[in-house]
């Protein structure tokens, strides 16, 4: 059970109404009345409570489980006990977080600018936008409705923020274009100069950057990101795209729609990267390269030539993922026979 200290619960809901939200089957008339309360791990989950099955190697957690209602699959159906109010659907996992959502929505916002924070004249805030402690709002700035900017946070001079964004503690916001229903977390970084220098005959030469950062809709962006502004066109961040805890993206990359980027995952400059793309944790990516849309990448991979739409690579340097296992094996078989 979530901490109520911390997240808010909302509830309880029939189970009737829980199966339409998540295009559940229909469910036997005498469930449809039944009362939850909370969600749960299948472990912890009493009678009161939603689980969710997603896996046969969890089978040992399914039979004893005390769920008064498991999310699950017909294909799943069979391993679950006779006395079990299943909830059928075809993607358990999604509907489980979109039973997570109806428990514990966001927390309402408090709309109004707090006394300590700073805000430029010239700043535009939208109804019902909520400004924290401490934050600095530049010239020119333009805040969509419904925005939360959290303590401290400094929007610089010129950015336009769309509705329903939420920017988190302690984040730096310069020279950007920033979509609605934009997530930020804490600490994030965007806009600051590119990495850029020519080495001179005693010093290096910073290049100037002169372009923006573009974060189009419903993007999230995870702690402590750092994102640069392009050198003369712009850094992209396609929509719907998801980008975990440190991430570094550099100047110049087009990053497209629907990406997904695990933590400390770092891309070069002037890499294109298309819609769908997946990178494990700890991926780096060479400068200038492209990366084909749908491409998957192993985490830890070395990235120094383009990649195909389409394929799935691993290992540094990037090969195909067969290709690399092959490696693996060998290099490992090499070494028995060396010991």
């Amino acid at each position: 059970m979530a901490d109520a200290r911390f997240f808010h619960r909302a509830g309880p809901f029939p189970l009737g109404d829980i199966a339409t939200v998540v295009g559940a089957e229909p469910l036997l008339p005498a469930d449809e009345a039944v009362s939850i309360h909370d969600i749960a791990a299948l472990e912890s989950a009493g009678p009161d409570d939603i689980s969710v099955f997603t896996d046969v190697r969890y089978l040992d957690a399914l039979a004893p489980s005390r769920a008064g209602a498991i999310i699950i699959t017909r294909k799943l159906a069979h391993h679950a006990a006779a006395s079990s109010r299943l909830i059928y659907v075809d993607d358990p996992r999604r509907a489980y977080a979109q039973v997570g959502r109806l428990f514990y929505p966001p927390q309402a916002l408090q709309p109004g600018v707090h006394p300590t924070a700073s805000v430029h004249p010239s700043a535009s805030i939208g109804l019902g936008a909520q400004v924290d402690a401490g934050a600095i709002i530049g010239r020119d700035v333009d805040i969509g409705e419904r925005c939360h900017i959290g303590a401290n946070v400094v929007v610089g001079d010129g950015v336009l923020i769309g509705d329903d964004c939420r920017i988190g503690a302690n984040s730096c916001i310069s020279h950007a274009l920033i979509g609605h229903r934009v997530e930020i977390e804490t600490c994030v970084t965007v806009g600051s100069q590119g990495f850029g220098f020519v080495p001179g005959p005693m010093s290096l030469e910073r290049m100037l950057q002169l372009g923006r950062v573009v974060i189009e809709e419903g993007v999230k962006i995870g702690a402590n990101c750092a994102i640069d502004r392009g050198a003369t066109d712009d850094t992209v961040i396609g929509a719907g795209s998801v980008l975990d805890n440190l991430v570094h993206i550099a100047h110049n990359v087009r990053l497209g729609r629907h990406c997904v980027i695990c933590a400390q995952v770092g891309i070069a400059g002037s890499t294109v990267v298309g819609d769908g793309v997946m990178m494990g944790g700890q991926t780096g990516v060479a400068d200038h390269l492209t990366i084909g849309a749908r491409a998957q990448i192993a985490a830890k991979s070395g990235v120094m030539r383009d990649v195909e739409p389409g394929a799935v690579v691993g290992g540094f340097p990037a090969v195909a993922i067969k290709s690399w296992h092959r490696q693996t094996i060998g290099i490992a078989r090499l070494s028995k026979k060396v010991e």
